[in-house]
């Protein structure tokens, strides 16, 4: 794991957690390398729908400078979340799923020409999705190993080769704990469309979470945030999620999907008042 941490406020006065400091990542090292991801390539889909090739969360796109790297951290605990080191980026999530298809399904949301923020990204599906439908898109994850290993080389899977310069101009990468990605976008940098996953399971990252809402979302712009209704075992859901939105006095918030079987899964919209 890089050692490029940055103190911040934690709940519990007595204890100080570290959280991985924002860098902004150039896609240049995956660009020669390509060729060798390719082989190891899936086609995520959407029920009949293929969204794009994503690359395998495989050890070998984690062999960089780490002294232990996200994927060995989560095979030494048996965990596909360890607080402040790995955040789950080598996993696509369910409500990503889910995600895609409401916006397959629905007219709610447009991508052309529109700034989009894959906050959370992970492998980046739903930025791939965004920027195949004309956006310009940010990736953020928490891990620099995500970005560089597995979020960078999918994003390039899913670009013709004889449009890569022009299509990597429309995307940035970004890794980092969310206070500090929120501190190193430039001043007055906004998005119309924020999306976001499974990001809402740790109730002790809400404040800065929605505080990057509140600076980054532009003003006519929305939020779309797919989780499940409630994080068994580990505290958060959606309606404590709605109940930190609504102090805001800022923003509003509208259930715009639920899922009719197995486990409660929603996606919410939003937007400022």
């Amino acid at each position: 794991m890089s050692d490029n941490y940055v103190l911040y406020n934690c709940t519990d006065q007595n204890k100080e957690t570290k959280f991985l400091e924002c860098e902004e990542i150039i896609p240049d090292k995956q660009i020669s390398t390509l060729e060798d991801i390719v082989i190891h390539a899936k086609m995520f889909t959407c029920d009949d729908v293929e969204i794009g090739h994503v690359a395998h969360s495989d050890k070998m796109f984690l062999s960089g400078n780490y002294n232990t790297n996200a994927l060995e951290l989560a095979e030494q605990v048996q965990s596909d979340l360890v607080a402040g080191k790995y955040e789950g980026g080598l996993k696509v999530w369910e409500c990503t799923s889910d995600l895609i298809k409401y916006s397959l399904d629905s007219n709610d949301i447009d991508f052309n020409e529109k700034k989009v923020l894959d906050l959370g990204c992970g492998v980046g599906i739903l930025g791939i999705y965004a920027l195949q439908n004309g956006a310009f898109v940010t990736f953020q994850d928490y891990n620099k190993e995500v970005i560089e290993s597995v979020t960078i080389p999918s994003v390039l899977l899913n670009i013709d080769e004889e449009l890569q310069k022009d299509e990597l101009k429309k995307c940035k990468f970004y890794s980092g704990d969310w206070a500090s990605f929120n501190k190193k976008l430039p001043v007055g940098e906004v998005y119309d469309i924020i999306l976001t996953s499974e990001t809402i399971y740790n109730e002790e990252n809400y404040t800065k979470l929605i505080e990057l809402f509140l600076e980054r979302l532009s003003k006519d712009g929305n939020i779309y945030v797919a989780a499940k209704t409630c994080y068994f075992g580990v505290g958060g859901g959606m309606r404590q999620f709605e109940s930190q939105i609504e102090k805001t006095g800022c923003l509003i918030s509208e259930s715009v999907w639920k899922s009719s079987s197995g486990v409660q899964r929603e996606i919410i919209k939003v937007k400022r008042k």
